[in-house]
């Protein structure tokens, strides 16, 4: 199977930790010349994101949440959910949250990135909204989230990479404050993932390839 998806895509990531964690291997191959909006590209994906799994029989799989599920779906061991229907119902809403409430802002920042064309009350309203679904998290994560068979669960691969995103966006914003700093819940989980033997390693691989990235706009922008 190939995935298509950068280096520094956080949800290219989400899919990086599952494989790991089941054992697959996975050809990861970046984008056509012309990027994700190119015509070679939009005939496979015409949602125009990234990743997108390439199955051996050359279905396309788009959006990282369906890769997962099918990857659950498809290598049944280990699994990535717990066994419990209750338990099962935690970790989606987990994922839930994360993809609604903190992503979705975040993702609507993108465009704020840049001072000069910032607009200070749409980053103010955005920002509050992120911390709402921070806060909508940790609630329910006050008791840690349930363990799947596998070494991480479906939460642990959409989770980590997101906050990763979530600190970096922030930097990037000039947000001073720790946005994780109010919550307990999320400060423990964060930190442990990233000591995880599967989950650390991918976040560290985001680390690098972003600040490749970065430096490669900063000379671009000169």
């Amino acid at each position: 199977m190939r995935l298509i998806t950068t280096p520094e895509s956080p949800f290219g990531a989400r899919v990086l930790i599952a494989a790991r964690a089941k054992q697959l291997e996975l050809e990861c191959v970046r984008p056509p010349a012309g990027g994700v909006k190119s015509a070679e590209y939009l005939a496979l994906n015409p949602i125009g994101k990234i990743p997108l799994l390439i199955t051996e029989t050359g279905e396309a799989i788009p959006e990282s949440e369906s890769i997962l599920n099918y990857l659950e779906a498809r290598f049944l061991m280990p699994s990535l959910l717990p066994n419990l229907p209750e338990q099962r119902a935690r970790v989606d809403v987990a994922i839930r949250v994360v993809d609604l409430y903190i992503m979705a802002p975040v993702i609507r920042l993108f465009p704020h990135l840049n001072p000069a064309t910032r607009d200070e009350r749409t980053v103010e309203n955005e920002l509050t909204r992120w911390k709402q679904g921070l806060a909508s998290l940790a609630h329910f994560m006050k008791t840690p989230l349930p363990k799947a068979d596998a070494a991480v669960s479906l939460a642990d691969c959409v989770l980590p990479p997101s906050l990763h995103l979530s600190a970096r966006i922030a930097r990037m914003l000039g947000v001073e404050e720790d946005l994780l700093e109010p919550h307990e819940p999320l400060l423990e989980y964060y930190a442990r993932m990233q000591d995880h033997s599967l989950v650390g390693p991918v976040l560290d691989d985001l680390t690098a390839a972003q600040t490749i990235y970065d430096a490669k706009a900063a000379r671009k922008s000169h």
